[in-house]
């Protein structure tokens, strides 16, 4: 049981650090935005800056915008000359470190969505006043026009606004493709980014705006130096700096033919994995010898009015020990989608993944949604959901149907979607899943929370509120507090400890109240709470730290099955330091303490990790860890662990890996010593296309 838990536990503790706060707004008071600077900030040496805007020519008549945002902040223009003609950019200063630009950076974009980070220049400043001025920068002085609160709609509704923005695009509507673009590109980092700006890029040289276009050329270029799409950026690049003709027709962009041509694209990844382990008494033994094996594909299609797309997703593990029994194939997901292209409304069928409901994340059937603005959209789902240890077939003894809202974002920072699912096992009721999940940014915090409450067992089956705060000096704060069941309350939960095998051969000899109260008596209640923050320390090291702590309840001894003990509570502390470019540039060194206490044993670890990037391809990552762990029983064990992972990208779209690790275990027992070891490794590739 300890183990179980642990395992779950370091999952969850792992996602917390990438979580974020709703104290936000209580900490940092009715103004945030200037509680990040509450001084004017000095002129350091090669601090970071903020580039709000770029246009060609010099003395530009730069009027930046009346906002609070650059209150005790430096405005100053500086001027470069490219292929002869000078080039002025309108700035934003200054910050300690990049910590701190990334924090205000959400909502400069607000103001100018082109603002990008960078190192300060030492020399040819030209200083502005402090929010000096009013409206907009004039022609010629603006990357992009200056745009209201900026709303971030959902992974589903950038697909649909892309779509869109290519169908508009394509029959040469370049004003609404140039509102719709910018709104993927601001939605930040995803799989659409890279298109967008380059296609937004487009969009604004076609319509005229060669300033904007260049300006987001030159953006696309030094986010994406490489590939494919980076010649055809360079190419239109040079035609605008050169004041020559448009790009020969020979360069076009596949987006642009992707009203008539299907595109695919995909991955294959083979792994293979060793494990033997050494003991004084047995020798040594192979425990694990087996290979991986995973492919995605993905195909789309558009016509003039439907879009199409066909995802296969699927692994298979073959067991080298096991060669009679040890293949394993599982189908991931396996879907067709249909869209209509003007309103983004759609239809899925076969196996695909959700992500609201705490019972439902990946189910055998078919979804529909409408949607009624790029913010708005409601799906109706119906199928079987898809165990865990589900391979290949349907679980036709489960169905379930549900319906969900999403209301993307509201109010400039706030984002909501309920859902509703009702699940069925063989003719009785299994679970019901109600409830939402919230979530709010800005430029200083963010939140996410969700519940989950069964209204058949009357309970809420999951809770969860993450937050993050980012305070000035780059520090941050961060919370996770989460209650589920576990598992999750379902009727088939029943079956837990029991010889029947199905909800229908348990109806035969228990009644749905009897099944119902078995289903309780199953399920523990488990609560983790996480605190934690950061801080720099200096312009190349930063200590971060967290307090975990966890509990899971016993179980209830009913209808022949034993109550499973509870954990107690359990308490995780962690401290790293963290470095940046200590030996060669851009590598990462962490030093790091952990303590874990909990009923069965008490453990310290001692951790050194690091991350070199050799090259521009290969990076090599040695990780020591060193526990000591004392046991409730008396026993003692220290164990040394020594690990090297290290990959190298082949020019293109191959990456290959390689692992090994060592582990030497001694323990005490009864004043005896007895050791063992254990060491494996792992050799694989990946192939993109």
């Amino acid at each position: 049981m300890y183990t179980r838990w642990n395992t779950e536990y370091q999952a969850l503790r792992t996602g917390t650090a990438y979580a974020r706060m709703l104290l936000c707004l209580l900490t940092l008071g009715a103004n945030p935005i200037v509680s990040l600077a509450a001084t004017v900030s000095p002129e350091p040496s090669r601090a970071y800056i903020i580039i709000l805007a770029s246009a060609p020519g010099a003395k530009l008549d730069w009027r930046p915008a009346d906002s609070t945002v650059f209150e005790n902040r430096r405005l100053f223009v500086t001027q470069t000359i490219e292929n002869g003609k000078a080039r002025e950019r309108l700035n934003l200063g200054y910050f300690d470190n990049r910590a701190q630009a990334d924090a205000l950076l959400p909502v400069i974009r607000k103001l100018y969505p082109g603002a990008w980070i960078s190192r300060d220049v030492p020399v040819g400043k030209r200083f502005l006043s402090a929010a000096a001025g009013t409206g907009a920068a004039p022609d010629r002085g603006s990357t992009i026009e200056q745009a209201g609160a900026h709303a971030r709609p959902s992974d589903e509704q950038i697909e649909n606004l892309m779509t869109r923005a290519k169908s508009d695009f394509s029959r040469k509507k370049y004003p609404e493709a140039i509102r719709l673009f910018t709104a993927v590109v601001q939605a930040g980092s995803g799989r659409y980014s890279q298109e967008a700006l380059e296609l937004l890029g487009l969009s604004r040289q076609r319509n005229g705006q060669k300033s904007h276009a260049f300006d987001l050329y030159t953006r696309y270029l030094e986010k994406y130096p490489d590939g494919e799409g980076s010649k055809r950026v360079r190419q239109r690049l040079s035609a605008l700096m050169t004041e020559t003709s448009p790009p020969r027709a020979g360069i076009r962009m596949s987006s642009e033919k992707a009203a008539a041509q299907t595109i695919s694209y995909g991955s294959w990844s083979q792994y293979y994995r060793r494990d033997t382990a050494s003991t004084s008494d047995t020798g040594t033994i192979t425990v694990n010898s087996q290979l991986l094996n995973f492919l995605d594909l993905t195909a789309i299609s558009n016509d003039a009015a439907l879009s199409h797309k066909g995802r296969f997703t699927a692994d298979d593990s073959y067991d080298f020990l096991d060669s009679a029994n040890g293949n394993e194939f599982r189908f991931i997901e396996m879907y067709y989608e249909m869209a209509y292209r003007a309103t983004g409304s759609s239809m899925k069928l076969g196996r695909q993944s959700h992500r609201f409901g705490g019972i439902l994340k990946r189910f055998d059937g078919i979804s529909v949604g409408y949607q009624f603005t790029p913010q708005l959209r409601l799906n109706l789902l119906a199928g079987h959901p898809v165990e865990i240890d589900n391979k290949s077939s349907i679980n036709s003894d489960k169905k379930f149907y549900g319906v969900s809202f999403e209301t993307g974002t509201f109010l400039d920072h706030w984002n909501m979607n309920f859902f509703h699912f009702h699940q069925y096992v063989f003719d009785i009721d299994d679970a019901t899943s109600t409830g939402f999940d919230l979530r709010y940014t800005d430029g200083t915090g963010a939140l996410y929370g969700m519940v989950d409450y069964d209204y058949l067992y009357r309970v809420f089956n999951f809770a969860q509120l993450n937050a993050n705060l980012n305070l000035p000096g780059g520090r941050s704060l961060y919370m996770n507090a989460f209650m589920r069941r576990s598992p999750l309350l379902t009727s088939s939960n029943a079956l837990i400890g029991r010889p029947e095998t199905s909800i229908a051969e348990l109806e035969q000899t228990l009644s749905i109240e009897q099944i119902r109260q078995l289903a309780l008596d199953r399920t523990a209640n488990s609560r983790t709470v996480t605190v934690g923050g950061s801080q720099p320390v200096s312009e190349k090291f930063r200590l971060t730290g967290d307090i975990t702590l966890s509990r899971v309840d016993s179980t209830i001894a009913s209808g022949g099955v034993d109550a499973v003990p509870g954990t107690g509570t359990d308490y995780f502390f962690s401290a790293q330091l963290v470095g940046n470019s200590l030996f060669i540039e851009r590598d990462t060194g962490v030093l790091g303490l952990r303590y874990l206490q909990t009923d069965p044993s008490d453990t310290l670890s001692l951790i050194v990790n690091s991350r070199f990037p050799i090259t521009r391809n290969w990076r090599v990552n040695p990780r020591i860890q060193y526990d000591i762990r004392k046991l409730a029983d008396g026993r003692s064990q220290n164990k040394w662990r020594t690990l090297i992972r290290t990959d190298y990208r082949y020019p293109g779209s191959v990456r290959f890996d390689f692992e090994i690790g060592y582990d030497d275990t001694s323990q005490t027992i009864d004043g005896e010593s007895l050791g063992s070891s254990a060491l494996y490794f792992m050799l694989g590739y990946r192939r993109d296309f």
